[in-house]
């Protein structure tokens, strides 16, 4: 009887997208209410799969889309939500090695993750520093604005980040990235005390949304279920809309 020596190749980028979404649907299983200490190597092995398939493709954008209609377009979302859940579990160092390695589908809003992740772990020179160099290569300074803010608030420094807001509110372009502009700056308004001016400014931005051509009425509603705009990573119904 012979036996197969041969040895086993490298997994593929099919299966290596596979394993990421099996360790996701293992968080999910989790649940909301899940202990970090529960959380935490779950997130670690995501980071190291998320990692792994990355590195396998190489920056190629079409290979990637075909994993991303292979797994019925939730890969890629889910992938740049990697980063993000990583810094916030403080897994720092693997946060900016996968926003990094994710940049070539997203540049401005990997580059931001990786100034928000400084800020997570309290580095803020480094945060800010990222955060220079981010603005003065932007493809997209809206993004590189907002994210900017968002840098800005973590470190705690509520004035700054309301001006990056504004700033990234002035060069939105279409009606769904003023409604993100303004979801930004009503929910720093309110973590403020604030909710006076915030009931206020979204009057006002209704008001300058109906006077742009072809924008529609209304700014666009956050549903109860979806991420809560101030960025905490709770849904809304938990957050800003209990």
């Amino acid at each position: 009887m012979s036996v197969d020596t041969r040895i086993p190749g490298p997994p593929t980028s099919g299966q290596l997208a596979t394993t990421v979404v099996k360790q996701l649907e293992a968080l999910a299983t989790l649940g909301e209410g899940a202990r970090p200490e529960q959380t935490r190597p779950l997130l670690h092995e995501l980071g190291e799969a998320t990692l792994a398939l990355l590195l396998a493709l190489a920056g190629n954008l079409r290979q990637l889309a075909a994993l991303d209609r292979e797994f019925e377009s939730e890969l890629i979302g889910s992938l740049l939500n990697v980063p993000a859940r990583l810094a916030k579990a403080s897994e720092i160092d693997l946060a900016v090695r996968v926003a990094e390695a994710l940049k070539f589908c997203a540049p401005d809003d990997m580059n931001g993750e990786v100034a928000l992740a400084y800020a997570l772990a309290g580095e803020r020179e480094r945060a800010l520093a990222r955060v220079l160099s981010n603005l003065e290569t932007a493809t997209e300074p809206f993004i590189a604005e907002y994210k900017a803010g968002d840098v800005y608030r973590e470190l705690g420094e509520a004035d700054a980040a309301e001006a990056y807001y504004r700033r990234s509110l002035t060069l939105a372009k279409t009606a769904a990235e003023r409604a993100e502009a303004t979801l930004r700056i009503t929910s720093l308004m309110i973590d403020s005390n604030r909710e006076v001016d915030a009931a206020a400014f979204v009057a006002q931005q209704r008001v300058a949304s109906a006077s742009v051509e072809g924008a529609p009425e209304r700014l666009r509603s956050v549903g109860r279920n979806d991420p809560c705009p101030c960025g905490s990573g709770k849904k809304y119904k938990k957050c800003h809309g209990s």
